[in-house]
C-alpha cells in the first residue's frame, strides 16, 4: 500500500469561521487520541490527496512529532462553490477492523446502448466491515459485457474473502432495455379545424 503522508497542524478552537488563507480546518480522533482534537491542513495537499485517493483515503498523519495511521472519514465542501470546508481523519491501528462507506464507480454503460441495453444504477456506495489495509479506497465495476437481466451483487467486486458486507444478496444495479421515447406525431385534423375561423353573429351567410 502506497504510504501517504500528510501534516496536521495545531489549530485552537475559536469562535466563528476559520478564515485562515491556504488551511482547511479539521479534527483527529480514534486510536492513540485521548480527545478530538482541532487541527488545520494544507488545502492544496488535501484537495490532491481526495482528487488522487477519493473521501476515504488511508493516510499517515504527521502530528506533534508522531505520525499515526488512519483515513478520511468525512469531508465537507460548500455546495455551491465545492470549496472545502471541513475534514474529519479517524486514527486506527493498521490491524483494527473498521466499517467503511466505500463509494463504487461503474464503467462501460455506453457500450450497452449497442444493443438497445442500459444500466440501471440503484446504490452508488457498499458498507464493507474488515481490516483497514485490505479496504479500497473505490470500487471499478466493468458493466460493459452484461447481457439483459444481468445484476451487479457484492460477489462482483472482487474483494478480499475477509472483508463482508451486511447483505450479499442485494442488487447493486441491473441492465434493462434502453428506454426509447417516443415522439406524438402532431393530429393533422386537429389541426386543421383550429384553423377554421368561426363566422360572426349576424354576418351573412
Amino acid at each position: 500500500m502506497e504510504e501517504i503522508i500528510i501534516e496536521a497542524l495545531e489549530r485552537p478552537k475559536k469562535s466563528g469561521k476559520f478564515k485562515e488563507q491556504g488551511f482547511v480546518p479539521g479534527v483527529l480522533y480514534g486510536e492513540g487520541i485521548e480527545a478530538t482534537t482541532s487541527v488545520k491542513f494544507d488545502a492544496l495537499v488535501i484537495r490532491k490527496l481526495i482528487s488522487h485517493h477519493g473521501s476515504n483515503a488511508k493516510v499517515w498523519v504527521q502530528y506533534k512529532g508522531s505520525k499515526k495511521f488512519g483515513f478520511v472519514k468525512e469531508v465537507q465542501f460548500d455546495p455551491l462553490s465545492r470549496r472545502l470546508l471541513h475534514i474529519d481523519v479517524q486514527m486506527v491501528a493498521k490491524d483494527q477492523k473498521i466499517q467503511l462507506h466505500v463509494p463504487i464507480h461503474f464503467v462501460g454503460e455506453d457500450s450497452l446502448k449497442i444493443n438497445q441495453l442500459e444500466f440501471q444504477i440503484y446504490k452508488h456506495e457498499v458498507t464493507i466491515t474488515g481490516d483497514m489495509t485490505l479496504m479500497p479506497e473505490a470500487i471499478e465495476v466493468d458493466v460493459s459485457t452484461l447481457n439483459l437481466g444481468d445484476q451487479i451483487t457484492y460477489a462482483d467486486f472482487k474483494l478480499d474473502e475477509s472483508l463482508v458486507t451486511d447483505d450479499l444478496e442485494l442488487v447493486y444495479g441491473v441492465v434493462n432495455h434502453l428506454k426509447v421515447l417516443e415522439v406524438e406525431e402532431p393530429d393533422e385534423d386537429a389541426d386543421a379545424a383550429e384553423m377554421v375561423e368561426p363566422a360572426l353573429v349576424g354576418e351573412d351567410e
